[in-house]
């Protein structure tokens, strides 16, 4: 469920540009971000328990232009700030060297190939599961990062499970950073394809993905995420403009 006070919370953590969110992982101290776009908002109005893990990371950030907007309506104004674009700028620099990683989720080909880029960057990756979710318990989980030393957790799963599994392990004690980015390491190890720069700069990065997927992504889109901006991000919108 969707709230005014859930949407005030969020921006009160809200990430508000790229520094900020690089500032945020390099930090270390145990902490969860969560990346929040218009699907997470439609699952959100669906189930109350990913709402609440919304609402229980510690600092979210504004994936796209509707959540962009509708922070904006609380009278911040963040940048766009991605997973993804954190992924990119993490294996191009060196900021990580000597920092030890682990993978959740993806597929082991693909975590493979994570390792070997993370590893360029000079970011150990200690520690991978992969296999079945089914599998996964939390308790488990937080007692191997700690065993290993993990200072950051790349959760590669999508909404919902991705970020609940990523609280999950958190509150079983893990004491690292925990950070979400869904399908970001298929596209970075190019096992999925990555909207080109002029379709960023656009922001028209649905329509491409629409494109590429049209009969897995209509559903989410139109039949799921559409009455959520319409009852949500738009109301605000206008409000904000009418001030």
């Amino acid at each position: 469920m969707i709230t005014d006070e859930l949407i005030d919370r969020m921006a009160e953590k809200c990430i508000l540009n790229n520094d900020d969110f690089d500032a945020a992982v390099l930090d270390l101290r145990p902490k969860r971000i969560q990346t929040v776009n218009l699907h997470h908002l439609a699952l959100a109005a669906k189930s109350k328990d990913f709402a609440k893990t919304i609402d229980e990371a510690d600092f979210i950030t504004a994936d796209g232009w509707p959540i962009v907007s509708l922070m904006r309506s609380r009278g911040i104004d963040p940048a766009r700030v991605t997973g993804s674009e954190f992924i990119e700028r993490m294996l191009a620099g060196r900021q990580f060297h000597g920092k030890n990683a682990a993978i959740l989720g993806a597929d082991r080909h693909v975590g493979y190939d994570f390792r070997g880029q993370l590893h360029d960057s000079g970011l150990h990756v200690v520690f991978r599961e992969h296999g079945q979710r089914g599998d996964w318990k939390p308790k488990r989980l937080a007692k191997k990062l700690q065993k290993y030393g993990v200072d950051l957790l790349i959760v590669a799963v999508t909404p919902p499970f991705g970020d609940m599994i990523g609280e999950e392990v958190r509150r079983a004690g893990f004491g690292g950073v925990v950070l979400n980015v869904g399908g970001a390491v298929n596209m970075v190890t190019g096992n999925a394809t990555m909207a080109p720069h002029w379709v960023r700069t656009l922001k028209i990065e649905w329509f491409y993905r629409l494109a590429q997927e049209p009969r897995r992504l209509f559903r989410r889109y139109f039949i799921e995420c559409l009455p959520v901006f319409l009852k949500v991000i738009l109301p605000s919108y206008l409000r904000r403009n009418r001030v």
